[in-house]
């Protein structure tokens, strides 16, 4: 068995509350015991009760806190109190007011113990008190009411005359601490020392002696109460009953995670269906027993799809079970193998006229009209590429079809088969397999951590596909904003940058979006806005490659938006950073940097104008030598993005610079000079001002 990861247990704890209830969906499950684990630590802290560790289980039927090492009472302390501001705490003669008096009365403290402190409000009075040291016992009731009202579930119900709200029915509550029954009394449901066992196989209460009987309590009573063990148990289940059969349960954790929470006592029953719905696609067949029965698919060692599935019981196996399930199964596949049929009267292409008469958004017109925008996108984008004349045409066919399945029949019946049965149906009217995979391409990254999609073609139309979702929404109003992006437009925006990074493509988003900006309402005005809004999750990726913040801001901060490119300029400064020479070298650019800039924030429109003729100081007529027998070179590694051979040949400059600086005032009092070094400066850092924003390097 997979080994378990250590979590807080019955015989470790001296705290243990449980909430039972009525079967919770699944789906509310994993965030309420994420939100249960926080509210039950903050609430803790807020009371001054120290605490060892926590973790939250949760099973369909209940969910349970368990705690190591809380205290028997809150910490001794004290607090801090606001009176009101001096003026108005003491009259003219230096005597307390009834404000003053007010406040002290309130809080039971004497009127010595009153001192003043300057805020940035002016000076108030403030005073001390000491915190009471109330036992854990006598807090606890309010903690738990605390987290049943305060749980961020979906929906919410009551039931009979409770105004107590749950997504199901509460039906008792269990509080122990340091094996002492703890009373709470919520809406008329009351607390004991008992728990339930298995709702089917062992429907009845059970008393809880101490802390540390109830695991095992539970588990004689068929409840296995740790849902990372639960879901552990199943894997290895699943994975066994494959393997007896001679096959392989295809691996899917979102089911996983959800029959996780739909059993407390899992077994795994094998069942199979007619090889005659074979026939039929295998993703239909899949997305079949997943959506609506949440059974596990079985594939053979040639990966093949098996007339086998796996379903996890909350009962130990039966033939009653299996058979109900193949009795349910058949019929569903029977529903998948009409609407498949009827799909196939026509080709994929049949559907597309269709899509006119689709709405996708009120104010960016049918589902057409975007597949047209997405069209003119990927037309720019291939331009800017320079892709060749064939692969362009596969784009467009892509696109011309990635919506047509929208009007089918099965993803009308499932909407999680858009683009996926889209190229099945494409693959099977004999499409190119680049067009028909494209088609699905389109919206992967489905989630985080989804796989990105592969081949020029797909990611071109993903690409092209993403960029009129996050132009189309920001042109109608919907932005992501603080935490909430319903429209996944962060998500789809970190796509874009890793399919260009991974793909090798060398695309500037400044120059895209200002071509196609006029597609869409105030689509020029948007532009800057949407840089920014990719940058954002550049840095992320940036990020995660391992490169430091300051050589991502150098890179990400010179209005340039060709991220294969500043990745690559960040990775080479990441490179030479650990050469000191180097480091070095960047510095005193930073310094040259810094005193030109300083100097053009001040003076933007003053003209510089150089002559080699002025330069008074050998130290700056040897900078001025080395930069300009090496302008050529340095102008064409630039060009070329050849960064190694830059970086060496500037360090070689190192002492040059060095020298300049040491011996050479560059804001002298004389004006004539003082400019000559100022566009001496100006010179050798024009070529780099595209390159990096010297001034963001740390020292």
């Amino acid at each position: 068995m997979t080994e378990i990861k250590e979590y807080v247990k019955a015989e470790t704890a001296n705290f243990l509350c449980e909430i039972g209830t009525e079967e919770i969906p699944a789906g509310y499950i994993p965030p309420a015991i994420e939100a249960t684990d926080a509210i039950f630590r903050r609430k803790l802290e807020e009371n001054r009760i120290k605490f060892g560790n926590v973790s939250v289980y949760g099973t369909p039927r209940r969910i349970v806190v368990f705690a190591s090492g809380v205290a028997d009472g809150q910490e001794a302390g004290e607090e801090e109190l606001k009176g009101p501001a001096v003026k108005a705490a003491y009259d003219a003669s230096g005597n307390p007011t009834r404000a003053l008096e007010g406040f002290a009365r309130g809080n039971g403290i004497g009127l010595a113990t009153v001192y003043r402190r300057e805020t940035d409000r002016g000076e108030y009075v403030f005073a001390k008190r000491a915190m009471p040291a109330n036992k854990t016992a006598d807090i606890i009731p309010g903690i738990v009411e605390h987290i049943v009202g305060a749980l961020p579930f979906p929906k919410r119900m009551r039931w009979s005359d409770k105004k107590v709200d749950f997504p199901r029915p509460v039906r008792y509550f269990m509080v122990l601490f340091n094996d002492a029954f703890i009373p709470i009394y919520i809406e008329g449901i009351p607390s004991g020392n008992c728990t339930r066992g298995h709702f089917i196989q062992n429907n009845r209460m059970f008393e809880i002696p101490k802390i540390s009987a109830y695991e095992k309590t539970l588990r004689d009573n068929n409840v296995l109460l740790n849902h990372h063990e639960r879901r552990e148990t199943i894997r290895d289940g699943l994975e066994a009953a494959a393997a007896k059969i001679g096959g392989t349960v295809i691996r899917d954790d979102e089911l996983l995670e959800t029959v996780t929470f739909l059993v407390e006592d899992p077994h795994i029953v094998v069942c199979e269906f007619d090889p005659a719905f074979l026939k039929i696609p295998d993703i239909v067949l899949i997305t079949e027993m997943k959506e609506h029965q949440k059974y596990f698919a079985v594939s053979d060692t040639n990966g093949k799809l098996m007339n086998r599935f796996l379903v996890v019981s909350n009962n130990p196996p039966t033939e009653h079970i299996k058979s109900g399930n193949e009795r349910v199964i058949a019929a569903r596949f029977n529903d998948g193998s009409f609407f498949f049929n009827e799909d196939r009267k026509q080709k994929l292409e049949g559907f597309v006229d269709s899509l006119k008469n689709v709405l996708f958004h009120k104010e960016l017109g049918t589902i057409y009209q975007k597949m047209e925008r997405v069209g003119a996108v990927a037309k720019t984008i291939c331009a800017e590429l320079s892709i060749d004349k064939s692969t362009a045409e596969k784009v467009q066919r892509a696109i011309h079809l990635s919506k047509a399945d929208l009007n089918t029949s099965m993803v009308f019946e499932f909407s999680s088969l858009q683009g996926k049965i889209g190229r099945v149906y494409a693959l099977l009217d004999g499409e190119d397999p680049e067009v028909a995979e494209a088609i699905d391409g389109q919206y992967r990254p489905r989630f985080s951590g989804d796989e990105l999609p592969e081949g020029t073609v797909g990611k071109i139309v993903s690409i092209a596909e993403k960029i009129d979702n996050i132009l189309g929404s920001f042109s109608v109003g919907n932005v992501p904003r603080g935490s909430q992006d319903p429209y996944a437009l962060r998500r789809q925006a970190n796509a874009v940058v890793e399919m260009l990074i991974e793909g090798g493509l060398r695309l500037d988003l400044d120059v895209l979006l200002r071509k196609i900006a006029g597609q869409y309402r105030d689509g020029a005005s948007l532009v800057e806005k949407i840089l920014d809004f990719f940058s954002a999750r550049a840095k992320t990726i940036f990020t995660e490659h391992g490169l430091r913040y300051d050589e991502i801001e150098a890179c990400l901060s010179i209005g340039y938006y060709d991220y294969l490119e500043l990745l690559r300029r960040a990775k080479s400064l990441n490179e030479f950073r650990n050469d000191e020479n180097f480091t070095q070298m960047l510095l005193s650019f930073k310094r040259m940097n810094n005193i030109y800039s300083a100097f053009r924030q001040k003076n933007a429109e003053y003209l510089l104008s150089f002559s080699k003729d002025r330069l008074m100081e050998r130290a700056e007529q040897d900078l001025y030598a080395f930069f300009d027998s090496k302008k050529s070179e340095i102008g064409a590694l630039i060009a070329e993005n050849r960064y190694i051979e830059l970086f060496k040949l500037l360090i070689g400059g190192k002492a040059i610079i060095d020298a300049f600086f040491d011996g050479v005032m560059v804001m002298t009092d004389d004006t004539a000079v003082r400019d000559n070094r100022l566009a001496l400066l100006e010179e050798i850092l024009r070529p780099f001002a595209g390159l990096l924003d010297f001034s963001k390097i740390s020292e």
